[in-house]
């Protein structure tokens, strides 16, 4: 077993400033000059295909080859239920910045039902697990593994998954039944992992309303947005208050229309219903290397990355079962600069720290083969 701390730690740096005179005034760029004319390089290569699964419903899959690199990659992939770029990116995203610069086919895919994805999704049903068979996000992913080494050009063989919040869950769901193409997995606070227990929704069953309820529509009323609940005043905290009892949910405003309400509201208890959403009780080795991700100051996903590891933990010869936590609020490991908690300083910049000195070597070693 073996566990990295990403801590906060406080470093003295030196700040060294210069200022460069220059003895000649520089001459005006012309009209004509290459800097004024020339294009800038593309960042990625764009591509948008449809995924077929084994039941023959689509994915949509948007894959973005780092441009200007012609030898064989590996994939890097990312399955969402939040919609995939409608174009390559113009500017490089800061969480991939220092994956980039190694060279990946970034393949970012839209779950079953939303979007435009073939098939339905609910809450409630992309969870459920099937002893010996994961998720269904087990077996989409390893269909998609699939396609993508069999069709996409010029790629190394290996694929690696990584995500946050709900994409770390379909990242670690691969978990449960790996493609052999899939060399590691990056989990980051992930959830649902067993939602009544301590994920989004519940604390050890307290349930936690908002949350409920502002996510359930979010992502069960629209296919093809992600909806937000048209509140009638500012202040939704009196909103809540005002609200009387549940019931009020359907009988004033969704109208029975939010599947994962209904079922969150008739199952208050612990019972069968949330048990077979708890696909981590299905994990009890480690199958593929992974390097779990979790913020000590997460308040949506706190337990999902610790819980994973602590599974996986069980049959780990290999030491192959990572744990990375740090100073971070939800997915705030992602930001350009993270050296803050709120008003405090935490000492030092620790979000790109993380991404240069153990995400991006991470990948590095298990996909590209360096280190």
């Amino acid at each position: 077993m073996r566990i990295i701390f990403a801590v906060t730690l406080m470093i003295a740096v030196g700040m060294l400033t210069g200022v460069v005179a220059s003895a000649q005034t520089p001459q005006p760029a012309t009209p004509n000059s290459a800097a004024a004319t020339a294009p800038s390089e593309p960042l990625f290569d764009y591509q948008e295909v449809m995924v077929p699964m084994r039941d023959g419903v689509r994915l949509q899959t948007v894959i973005m080859r780092t441009h200007g690199i012609e030898a064989p990659l590996p994939i890097l992939l990312k399955r969402t239920p939040y919609g995939v770029p409608t174009k390559a990116f113009d500017k490089m995203p800061p969480e991939l910045k220092e994956l980039a610069a190694d060279g990946y086919i970034f393949v970012i895919q839209n779950l079953r039902g939303r979007f435009k994805s073939e098939g339905t999704f609910t809450l409630s049903e992309d969870a459920l697990v099937e002893h010996g068979k994961g998720t269904i996000e087990t077996r989409d992913a390893w269909d998609t593994i699939d396609w993508l080494v069999r069709n996409v050009p010029n790629n190394n063989g290996s694929v690696g998954i990584m995500g946050v919040s709900y994409a770390g869950y379909t990242a670690a769901a691969t978990l449960l039944g790996p493609h052999p193409a899939l060399k590691a997995v990056s989990e980051q606070a992930a959830g649902p992992v067993d939602e009544w227990m301590n994920d989004d929704d519940h604390r050890y069953g307290a349930f936690r309303l908002s949350y409920t309820f502002e996510y359930a529509v979010m992502e069960e009323t629209d296919k093809l947005a992600n909806s937000h609940f048209a509140f009638d005043q500012w202040d939704t905290y009196q909103w809540y208050l005002s609200l009387g009892p549940l019931s009020n949910v359907n009988d004033q405003y969704v109208h029975g229309k939010v599947p994962y309400w209904n079922d969150t509201v008739a199952h208050p208890n612990y019972d069968s219903y949330w048990k077979s959403q708890a696909w981590v009780v299905e994990l009890d080795r480690s199958s593929v290397p992974n390097l779990n991700v979790a913020g000590f100051w997460d308040q949506e996903d706190p337990w999902g990355a610790w819980e994973i590891f602590r599974r996986a933990a069980k049959s780990d010869p290999d030491h192959t079962d990572l744990m990375v936590a740090g100073p971070w609020c939800h997915g705030c490991w992602r930001l350009p600069v993270e050296d803050k908690l709120g008003p405090w300083s935490l000492g030092h910049e620790t979000a790109c720290e993380f991404r240069e000195t153990i995400l991006a070597p991470y990948f590095a070693y298990w996909l590209h083969g360096k280190g």
